[in-house]
């Protein structure tokens, strides 16, 4: 039985190498095309996922919303997140033409968080290109990690570590993520961490689009152990092959007030939420975020 799984992953990871040979060859505009065209495909395909992500959608942006825009909206989003993938494979390219391809908007609240010498934890989603959030290390010319977390196909994993590495960005793990990530931010250096995503029993039960779900607290916490600041940002994609890096002012919050964990983790949330809602079609609207509250979640 393990042997078959190993195949199966090996095999996975030979098509995902010839797609990505495929897109290397190609102009970038091209690539787009397909990816949009394979986005589409796996939202008629996928039927369990799509709808989903239609009951997302009328629940996070209201049922009066007419099911046509839902359905493109929802089609949008799977295409995007086909994007997403595809941009790995073509992120050689993109980084030899990175100056001409990106826009970084709001650098100067990144350099106004590095000045408080604590270190910065990135607070993003997987809203828009969230993958080339890892040129960051380009533009600021600062050390840069992310918090992964690991693919059950070890084959994939690895070659999308490398992926990633070409960015000159870190990885992390997720499963052993604390110390390293204590670690960076001591050093004053900078820390992506996706927190859009159900947290199980591990998060809060706080507001997400109005409707309570289990939302990590790692940012609020490493803030109050570390002094780091909070920024959020997204890249947008703004053209095929081009995008813009949004950089928001750092979170300003009060350690000392009763119940701060949650109340940061409920800001944090509001503030994704007005990114998603000011560009729907490219957040990740397929996966599971709202589910029933688990008995023993954790109390902040």
């Amino acid at each position: 039985m393990h042997e078959k799984i190993s195949i199966n992953y090996y095999l996975q990871y030979l098509v995902v190498r010839f797609l990505a040979l495929l897109v290397t060859v190609l102009p970038v505009e091209v690539s787009h095309r397909i990816a949009c065209a394979f986005g589409t495909l796996t939202y008629w395909i996928l039927r369990k996922r799509r709808r989903i992500a239609l009951k997302n959608i009328a629940s996070a942006l209201g049922n009066s919303l007419p099911d046509k825009r839902k359905k493109e909206i929802a089609l949008s989003a799977f295409q995007s997140a086909a994007l997403s993938m595809m941009e790995l494979f073509t992120v050689e390219k993109i980084k030899k033409e990175a100056a001409a391809r990106f826009q970084l908007i709001g650098n100067e609240f990144l350099e106004e968080a590095f000045s408080r010498e604590h270190g910065v934890v990135l607070v993003i989603s997987h809203l828009g290109s969230w993958e080339y959030l890892s040129f960051l290390p380009y533009f600021t010319k600062r050390p840069w990690s992310v918090v992964v977390k690991d693919i059950k196909n070890p084959y994939l994993d690895k070659a999308i570590d490398s992926m990633r590495r070409v960015m000159t960005v870190n990885p992390i793990p997720k499963d052993s993520s604390v110390r390293a990530v204590l670690q960076e931010l001591r050093a004053g250096h900078g820390v992506a961490i996706l927190v859009d995503q159900w947290a199980g029993n591990e998060g809060l039960w706080v507001d997400f689009f109005d409707t309570k779900t289990s939302t990590t607290s790692i940012p609020a916490r490493l803030s109050e152990k570390t002094g780091c600041a909070l920024v959020s940002a997204y890249c947008l994609r703004k053209s095929p092959g081009h995008y813009e890096i949004h950089i928001e002012k750092p979170i300003v919050h009060h350690m000392d007030q009763s119940g701060w964990e949650s109340t940061v983790t409920k800001d944090l949330n509001e503030v994704l939420e007005r990114q998603i809602l000011g560009h729907p079609e490219q957040w990740l609207w397929g996966h599971r975020r709202w589910k029933n509250k688990p008995d023993n979640l954790r109390q902040a």
